[in-house]
């Protein structure tokens, strides 16, 4: 497993560019700010012949869904797929303040050994709980829902049916 949330990869396919963003296209659907009902598509967002910046549609919530940009590329064979994943930007700042303070908290409690300030056991172990907890949720639910993702991706660029035929019977 990965330290940070960022996850690259490329896909190759014997399918023409056209054909792969095509093939992408059928899979995503445009944004919805409220979606009702469960009949949907695999993902939403905007793919074009140039590239694509999709999510995965869920039905719960879940602030470390990876954001998957992407770029098409024609080879002699077919096409390449390159595959970005990683958290929205304001996920990314809000970690940053959370790890931020943790690490405030954790000099904070090691001056106070430094200067050889009584500091009860268990409010010196809570900076590093923090920190543990805030790795253990990033870690988690990201990388569980790029798992996912990849499936999905692979599924689409390797199999000539829709996915969305794949995964109608496995959906709640």
């Amino acid at each position: 497993m990965k330290l940070l949330p960022i996850d690259s990869y490329e896909i190759e396919t014997t399918q023409t560019l056209e054909e792969t963003a095509a093939l992408l296209s059928s899979n995503v659907e445009p944004r919805k700010w409220f979606r009702f009902g469960r009949s949907h598509k695999l993902f939403e967002g905007e793919v074009t012949y140039e590239g694509f910046k999709i999510l995965r549609i869920i039905n719960y919530r879940n602030s470390f869904l990876p954001i998957i940009r992407g770029t098409f590329e024609q080879t002699q064979t077919g096409a390449r797929i390159a595959i970005r994943m990683g958290l929205h930007p304001f996920v990314i700042a809000f970690m940053c303040v959370w790890f931020g303070g943790v690490g405030l908290g954790m000099l904070a409690c090691v001056g106070g050994l430094i200067r050889s300030l009584s500091v009860p056991l268990p409010v010196f172990f809570i900076p590093f709980a923090m920190l543990i907890f805030g790795w253990l949720l990033i870690s988690g639910c990201f990388w569980f829902e790029v798992n996912k993702a990849k499936i999905m991706l692979n599924d689409i660029f390797h199999k000539s049916t829709t996915t969305e035929q794949l995964y109608a019977a496995n959906r709640p």
